[in-house]
């Protein structure tokens, strides 16, 4: 057969009008007449050559044409067949090449070409059939384990025509054929361009299938198919496939991948660059955009790739490819700072040349560009690059960041703490945490791995101070030039780990002299071997130099980073807890700050989830890892952790030590605190050799494990009693404080939500824990630590006595005979105890209290100022107190009465219920007469102990010149606020008293709690207090910010909890939004940020708050109001609430006379959203009332902005 034409055959194939004279209509015969001839077929085409007869080849072409109908039995014995005989056919012509038979080479030619076509058809319908075949399965709900077995190498039993098996074979032929030396076979490069062409082309479509990149085999037959045409065969057909891997190949992301992998082994197997360099250029040339994000994504993904394999190679083409660095596709800006980081990683870093330094810095400068990119997306990518960047290479202990530029890298980390993005942020924590694990100032190893600024500091100090003794500047003159030059170095000589080995440390009390021998010879050598000393000084002077820089920059990120920890957004509070954890880990002493702050995420109420941890479980991990893991001491595990403990509370706050006992608890819970650490916790506590301050936090610790077992406390109340409350509690009142506290944790009382609260164990009044409370309460003392430890005393009494208001009883009467020197003061036994009456009388006498014509100066002259502060202490809180064990009687008769119910029978308890339902529960009656005692009976009985001294307590708060003590003022003023909390008509008669101390009185404590006992009051009787409310509005322009953030406080939670109604003082508390004290400011935004979440409150305000903020006499300045209402308009989303504020706004332009009021509501205007029609129409036709105040600039600047953001909608 001579006339077979490729190219004609192909041509019609593309056509679909592939015709020949004997074809057979295999469709229209029976099974077994079609398995006949392929019987016959496989005889046929045995030899070599056979192809070529004109009936073989027709019938060959006809099981192709009618692939579609075989029956798959019949489709995978043709396609063995057809494959054998092509293998057979090449496996032939290579003897032929290898024996050089020139007289075979044409009937050759003719052979390959016909099989190469047949291949490449049957490639085409097979490839075609098989994912039609795929998609029906799908269709027909195939069970996922197919597909994973079929992806993990195993095939599909179920199927009997095995494609992918057979698939692999034709490509194997393929391989084989194209490794031939077909160019002394097909002479004309015309014919082998469209041999090569129709095989590339069916490669096309095998790659089509993503399943095919499943396949390694596979894989690597077209991979040496593409490379032995490339590389055999260069020219047309190179340029056809770069051509195809820009155009179609790149297009698809599951052949990126691929696309480079195939040319790095073009390069490494083949040694062939063309190809890359030429597709490189060629993709240089085009364009993507952010609306072909899938085609820009693969693109981006070659990149990557490519750049990881081929480092050199990209770096050859960025002058072309960097282009994508502008591109509008955040993919492809986000695709080349991975190829950056690559091409840092695989080759500048391990170049030592001055040609790779310099552009090493160059594409740090571009990294350092993109922190400033206007995606969120890229900003994450560069800082994720330069996490990588800064890990240590496995080769060696450096990073691939140069020293010199991590100081700018560091800068600009820290500022994007502050992005918009959250996943920005927490990147930038993780980057910032990378940084100091792989800091190059832990090279010596007598700095035992420290980033402590402190002794870094004092190491550069005394290096100053040995280079002044060694080398005066008069004895080796000209060093202080090379001196400044190292100095101005980018890198000290000692900076790296390997440069330190070599440096001899002057603090090293076995280091050796840097030079010897011939330094004593002549004035030359010893000249060299000083300027050798000189110059390793001065690098270790560097060296802590750039420390102290590095460990600076740290610090001043602390800050903000304590901020983070307050975050919403779980991935940056766990990330910034990591970054505490991993700077505590290096002894940087700022750690300590976010070690403390993160304990109040224990409060956090995430849950976690089932493959990650909760905030409060990460917190748990991070404060074991912190103080529970012994590290690299000598001591004993138990010792190690409990020092840790007890000085973790020498610096923290009340706050602070609260969260850190629920963590603690949490701990307990979860088996973390072990029983040698208590022990140990015990030891201290009870050895008068240890300093005060390590007992009183040994206690503390103590305590708060006891709140998780009290089994803790109650097997060794004796030791607290000997030791807190003993002889040595009357020298250390906080010892005894704090074991006060300790003791409380046997009365706690877990109670659930909606149960009755369970019943607690008490103590008897002579049991040695009530008596010894109330003999160190009786022992006179003038230490203000008495105050602390009188008031958990009294707590401990009432929590744990059956009978606390009988000894606190006694206790206040003994201390009031006592600092009032009454001439028969009562004794403390129970027998001789004197009448409440008597104590009255006495008082009244005594005193003078109430009598017109006193002397204000002789008035209690004799009294002790701190005893009588402790008296009014004493009584204030008895009497709150007593509140509180009202309240517990009240719950312990209604749990009583619970158990009682359920006895009940059935029957019984249907009856007892219908009663109830007629005359009433109870419960109600019991209710009502505890409130009876309280309001009646405390303060106002015949024989109430307390009331006899609420006429003392507002004598000395209202004769504050006489009793000028500001110590028992406070006391005083804080014992009136108590008072003033149990009777509303003790309060009602006091209460121009307290406004009046309120308003006048200088000492920011005793306004601060003058503010929260009004709070108090304002939950008690509310009718009283809210008709007065402008005094707890007057204190938030208070000079003290403590008064002012107190204030702001209590007006938050009685605001929020619908106490107090809002009214038109709302200005004042956004006035606090621009508080120069960031806590005040933060509550104020915290309190907005809630009441925008109850109905229209913030709309329903915002006409009187931008009334009073643009006032002239009681506004802000305009930076200020422009602040507070941009927070403020924040929270108008809905459509009808911005039409209603436009109009309201338009309408005060009649009545606005100054340019600052104009300014003020059309910026307000133009923070508005303007997305409906009506809002803009509202906004037009009020036109006359501003249109004479246009000439305005800046008001017409923000009409502007309205126009422009109108059209925009």
């Amino acid at each position: 057969m001579n006339g077979f034409s490729l190219h004609e055959e192909l041509v019609s194939l593309q056509e679909n009008d592939v015709q020949f004279e004997e074809e057979l209509h295999i469709l229209d015969l029976h099974e077994d007449e079609t398995v006949a001839i392929l019987d016959e077929l496989i005889e046929s085409v045995g030899e070599p050559g056979q192809i070529v007869n004109q009936q073989i080849l027709d019938r060959i072409r006809s099981f192709i044409k009618h692939f579609d109908g075989l029956p798959s039995p019949l489709a995978h014995k043709f396609v063995d067949l057809f494959v054998s005989a092509f293998a057979g056919q090449i496996k032939a012509t290579h003897v032929d090449l290898a024996e050089n038979a020139q007289h075979n080479f044409e009937q050759d030619r003719i052979a390959l070409q016909i099989y190469a076509f047949c291949w490449h058809w049957m490639m085409e319908v097979a490839e075609n059939r098989w994912k039609s075949i795929m998609k029906e399965k799908e269709k027909a709900g195939v069970t996922a384990k197919a597909k994973t077995t079929r992806a993990k190498g195993k095939r599909d039993t179920s199927i009997e025509w095995d494609w992918l098996t057979q698939k692999q074979d034709a490509m194997k032929a393929a391989e084989n054929l194209v490794a031939l030396d077909l160019s002394r076979i097909i002479i004309a490069s015309s014919d082998r361009d469209t041999l090569f062409g129709m095989i590339t082309k069916s490669l096309s479509v095998v790659l089509e299938d993503p399943a095919t990149m499943k396949d390694e085999d596979l894989k690597s037959h077209i991979t040496n198919i593409f490379c032995i045409c490339v590389t055999s065969y260069d020219g047309t057909v190179s340029h056809g496939l770069q051509t195809r891997i820009v155009e179609q190949y790149l297009r698809e992301e599951h052949l990126s991948e691929f696309i480079a992998d195939l040319m790095h082994t073009l390069v490494v197997k083949y040694e062939n660059t063309r190809l890359v360099e030429n597709v490189l250029r060629h993709c240089a040339s085009k364009d993507f955009n952010d609306k072909d994000l899938k085609l820009a994504k693969a693109f981006a993904k070659f990149l990557t790739r490519i750049s990881e394999i081929l480092p050199k190679e990209v770096l050859k083409q960025m002058v072309h490819i960097q282009v994508f660095l502008d591109s509008e596709s955040y993919t492809l800006r986000m695709g080349m700072l991975e190829v950056i980081g690559h091409i840092i990683h695989n080759h500048l870093a391990m170049d030592s040349s001055e040609s790779a330094a310099a552009s090493l810095t160059s594409y740090y400068d571009v990294l350092q560009e993109r922190f400033r990119d206007v995606s969120s997306y890229v900003r994450v990518k560069v800082l994720q690059v330069l996490l990588r960047l800064t890990e240590r290479r496995d080769d060696s202990a450096v990073t691939d960041i140069p020293l010199a530029i991590r100081p700018a890298l560091i800068s600009l980390t820290s500022g994007r703490l502050h992005d918009k993005a959250s996943n920005v942020r927490k990147n930038a924590i993780k980057l910032l945490t990378k940084f100091i694990q792989t800091t190059p100032f832990i090279a010596f190893p007598q700095d035992e791995g420290r980033l402590s600024r402190l002794y870094f500091e004092q190491k550069h100090r005394s290096l100053e101070e040995v280079l002044k003794q060694k080398f005066p500047k008069e004895d080796l003159p000209g060093l202080e030039e090379e001196g400044e030059r190292t100095q101005e170095g980018d890198v000290a000589p000692a900076a790296e780990s390997s440069v330190a080995g070599e440096m001899t440390n002057p603090f090293d009390d076995n280091a050796q002299p840097a030079a010897t021998g011939s330094a004593t010879e002549t004035p030359g050598a010893t000249l060299v071997a000083g300027e050798e000393e000189l110059r390793t000084l001065r690098g270790f002077m560097k060296y802590y130099k750039d420390g102290i820089r590095f460990v600076k920059q740290i610090e001043d990120l602390v800050p903000t980073m304590c901020q983070l920890l307050a975050s919403n957004v779980k991935g940056e509070v766990v990330e910034a807890m990591n970054f505490f954890v991993v700077a505590h880990q290096y002894q940087m002493e700022c750690a300590n700050v976010g070690v403390r702050q993160m304990v109040h995420k224990v409060w956090d109420k995430d849950a976690g989830e089932t493959e990650r941890m909760s905030v409060r479980d990460h917190l748990m991990r991070s404060y074991i890892a912190v103080y529970f893991e012994n590290g690299a001491s000598e001591r004993l595990p138990e010792e190690e952790i409990a020092d840790n403990l007890i000085r973790l509370t020498f610096t923290m706050t009340l706050a602070e030590l609260t969260s850190l006992e629920q963590l603690i608890s949490m701990l307990v819970t979860a088996n973390a605190f072990k029983t040698p650490t208590l022990q140990l916790l015990w030891t201290v506590f009870a050895s008068k050799k240890q300093p005060p301050r390590r007992r009183r936090g040994a206690i503390m610790i103590i305590g708060m494990v006891g709140k998780a077992k009290k089994e803790i406390i109650a097997d060794n109340w004796e030791t607290l009693l000997k030791i807190g409350l003993g002889e040595s509690a009357k020298h250390d009142l906080v010892l005894a404080r704090y074991t006060c506290i300790a003791l409380q944790q046997l009365g706690a009382a877990k109670r659930t939500k909606g149960s009755v609260a369970a019943g607690q164990m008490r103590f008897p009044v002579s049991h040695p824990v009530v008596t010894c409370l109330k003999t160190l309460l009786l022992e006179p003392s003038s230490a203000m630590e008495w105050f602390g430890f009188a008031e958990q005393a009294v707590n401990t009494i009432y929590l744990l006595s059956e009978q606390p208001d009988e000894t606190c009883g006694e206790i206040v009467k003994h201390i009031a005979a006592r600092v009032l020197g009454f001439s028969k003061p009562p004794p403390v036994q129970d027998g001789d105890d004197p009448t409440v009456e008597l104590l009255s009388t006495q008082m009244e006498r005594n005193l003078m209290i109430g009598e017109e014509g006193q002397s204000e100066t002789a008035t209690l002259a004799s009294c002790d100022p701190l005893e009588l502060a402790g008296l009014c202490f004493i009584v204030g809180h008895v009497a709150i107190k007593e509140i509180v064990h009202l309240e517990a009687v009240e719950s312990e008769w209604k749990r009583r009465k619970h158990a009682e119910d359920l006895a009940k029978t059935p029957r019984k308890q249907g009856a007892a219920d219908e009663l109830d339902q007629v005359t009433g529960t109870a419960e109600d009656e019991f209710s009502e007469a505890i409130a009876h005692i309280r309001e009646r009976e405390l303060l106002f009985g015949n024989n109430t102990l307390l009331g006899s001294f609420g006429p003392l307590i507002a004598f000395i708060c209202a004769n504050n010149r006489s009793f000028n003590n500001p110590i028992l003022q406070i006391m005083a003023v804080l014992a009136l606020c108590k008072f003033m909390c149990i009777s509303p008509d003790f309060c009602d008669a006091h209460l121009q008293l307290l406004f009046t101390i309120l308003e006048k009185s200088e000492d920011a404590i005793i306004r601060s709690n003058a503010i929260i006992g009004l709070g108090d009051m304002t939950v008690c009787f509310n009718s009283l207090i809210d008709q007065n409310i402008s005094y707890l509005y007057n204190r938030l322009k208070d000079n003290d910010p403590t008064v002012k953030k107190n204030t702001l406080m209590v007006l938050t939670f009685l605001i929020l909890n619908g106490m107090v109604k809002v009214k038109g003082q709302t200005s004042e508390m956004a006035k606090c939004l621009e508080d120069e004290d960031q806590r005040i400011s933060d509550l104020a935004k915290l309190f907005f940020t809630e009441l925008a979440s109850k109905d229209n409150a913030v709309y329903n305000n915002l006409p009187d708050i931008i009334s009073n903020l643009s006032n002239g006499e009681t506004g802000v300045s305009e930076v200020a109001f422009a602040n507070i209402m941009k927070f403020l308009l924040d929270f108008i989303k809905k459509d009808k609430q911005t039409e209603n504020i436009v109009e309201k706004l338009c309408l005060r332009f009649r009545n606005a006379d100054t340019p600052r009021q104009w300014r003020d509501i059309s910026f307000c205007l133009s923070l508005l959203s303007f997305s409906s029609e009506k809002s803009i129409r509202k906004f037009v036709e009020h036109l006359p009332q501003y249109q004479d105040k246009l000439h305005e600039p800046t008001l017409f600047k923000h009409f502007l902005e309205i126009t422009a953001k109108a059209w925009r909608g």
